[in-house]
């Protein structure tokens, strides 16, 4: 789920995969800086589209909102140059912002959409709203006295009517189940977006990270969790990317530093216009002895893969799972004076064995995200899955280890995906949001009451039972919507069907911590991880 935007049904295939390719698109970035443009050269690129403008400008049949085609313009361009240099209006300018700082500023609620209404999804224990009373399944009527569910307001316009500087108010009406209307002024502040989404001991000595991103604040949280596992006796750590679209070079570089010996090459990074630059390892990394196994899939992408090229090339971690996106592109952000900005691919990337993983595009970026999508298709239906080695190139590890380029990182265990046909029915259940949207009218019923139940994420975990009636409910949701009951199926994974929809009961209620803590333990990937020897 997003802060203060609408969540997804995270088990959707096809929404995971737009939302990777989203992700991907915002790459693996060095950084902003304002850019200030020469004057145009009539014999250059720049030249030629300001004469071809002010043709438009002063001579077209019609008149023309200048600003609309000049973006339209710069868009098509740079989707000429390579899949992932891209522009970005004001709005999304602020939004990718806010993504790689690690914060906002707003009241700190989780909002879910139920058609065109809103609800708060979960209130963020840390954020402005938490001990106010508002509670997860609340739906919001009101903002600051302006109706926004049950008007087919957009989302994005109840989240920036709920958004606003620090230590200003907002007064928010909502609506509980069977209660009466309620008011309730929220002082906004700073919100944290935290990119690790767990990390705790699995084992005696077996440590597990999960990031989600990579932020500003990534490395400072993965070095506190790294610290507090060492400290709690890990020998063995699984570090957990799958899902990880990237974002922030220098939050890779540190987080690889933590766990690779001084003076290993991390990665490097060359363009037409930048010469080789080499990242090695400093001195001082917490974790450069013990074990390391990295679990990558389809939707890691860029700064997962300059960590878990790093990792592979110096043969330092065990990579598990499937190939991975392929991008080994480095963009930076130029801003532009009205707001917006480009975010240009100035160089490309290499892991220390000299691989490019970043994915052909010569036939352009309809056919790149085409080729990515059949690329899943083919390796979910095939009996072995096939990686494709676009570059046949023999690339070695520090120990002699062959490794390709060329189309992602390859594990060194693969994992495929699951063909168990009693599976079927859970993933057409899961993939249509089946199992959230019940367990969200469980909070949307029974918030007030669970959490009376169980006080603390401690006792939701230990005690909470999900009962027969509501995986009945699910069924009936599901045949609903056109899935029809299969009884092999849910005999074989009511267990998990179960487990599921605790888990998403308690992300609403405790956060998305609590989610996992249910969740992990039956996630067969990572069954199958820690089975390696």
């Amino acid at each position: 789920m997003a802060t203060e935007n609408q969540s997804s049904n995270s088990g959707t295939k096809i929404l995971v995969v737009l939302a990777m390719v989203m992700g991907v698109l915002i790459g693996l970035m060095f950084g902003s800086h304002q850019q200030n443009f020469p004057s145009a050269d009539h014999g250059s690129l720049q030249g030629k589209m300001s004469e071809v403008l002010d043709l438009v400008e002063s001579q077209y049949v019609d008149s023309v909102d200048a600003d609309s085609l000049s973006e339209r313009l710069v868009g098509v361009m740079l989707s000429e140059l390579d899949p992932h240099s891209t522009y970005l209006t004001a709005r999304e300018t602020e939004h990718t912002t806010e993504m790689m700082r690690g914060n906002f500023e707003g009241v700190g609620l989780v909002l879910r959409r139920e058609g065109d209404s809103t609800y708060v999804g979960q209130v963020l224990s840390d954020g402005p709203s938490a001990g106010s009373g508002i509670l997860p399944g609340d739906l919001i009527v009101k903002v600051d006295g302006v109706r926004v569910s049950g008007v087919k307001m957009p989302a994005d316009s109840v989240v920036a009517r709920l958004r606003g500087p620090r230590r200003t108010k907002v007064d928010i009406e909502i609506l509980r189940e069977d209660s009466k209307s309620m008011s309730f002024t929220i002082r906004r502040g700073v919100v944290s977006h935290k990119s690790l989404a767990y990390s705790g001991m699995l084992d005696d000595t077996t440590g597990y990270i999960m990031l989600s991103t990579f932020s500003a604040t990534s490395y400072d949280e993965f070095h506190d969790a790294l610290y507090d596992l060492v400290h709690k006796g890990m020998k063995s750590l699984i570090f957990d990317l799958r899902g990880n679209t990237g974002g922030s070079l220098e939050a890779a570089v540190g987080i690889a530093n933590e766990l690779l010996p001084a003076g290993s090459l991390i990665v490097y990074t060359q363009g037409a216009h930048q010469r080789r630059q080499n990242v090695n390892a400093r001195r001082g990394g917490l974790f450069t002895q013990g074990k390391v196994t990295v679990m990558v899939d389809e939707g890691s992408a860029s700064a997962s893969e300059v960590v878990s090229g790093a990792l592979q090339d110096n043969d330092r971690a065990t990579i598990v799972g499937r190939r991975t996106f392929g991008k080994g592109l480095v963009q930076r952000e130029f801003g532009l004076d009205d707001g917006s900005s480009v975010l240009l691919t100035v160089a490309r990337y290499y892991t220390p064995s000299g691989r490019s993983i970043q994915r052909p595009y010569s036939k352009g970026t309809d056919e790149y995200y085409r080729d990515y999508v059949d690329q899943l298709m083919e390796e979910s239906y095939a009996d072995n899955p096939t990686l494709h080695v676009t570059d046949s190139t023999p690339y070695y590890t520090v120990g002699g280890r062959v490794v390709y380029g060329g189309g992602g990182i390859f594990p060194d265990h693969l994992i495929p995906y699951r063909k168990d046909p009693t599976f079927a029915y859970y993933n057409k259940l899961s993939s249509n949001g089946i199992l959230s949207r019940v367990a969200f009218e469980e909070v949307r019923r029974n918030a007030g009451r669970l959490l009376k139940q169980y006080p603390t994420a401690d006792d939701f975990c230990r005690r909470f039972i999900v009962s027969d009636q509501v995986i009945q409910r699910v069924v009936a949701l599901g045949e609903n919507e056109g899935i029809p009951l299969d009884q092999k199926g849910l005999a074989a994974q009511r267990h998990l069907m179960r487990t599921m929809v605790k888990a998403y009961i308690g992300d609403f209620l405790y956060g998305q911590e609590v989610f996992y803590r249910i969740y992990l333990p039956e996630d067969e990937d990572l069954k199958q991880t820690r089975a390696i020897k």
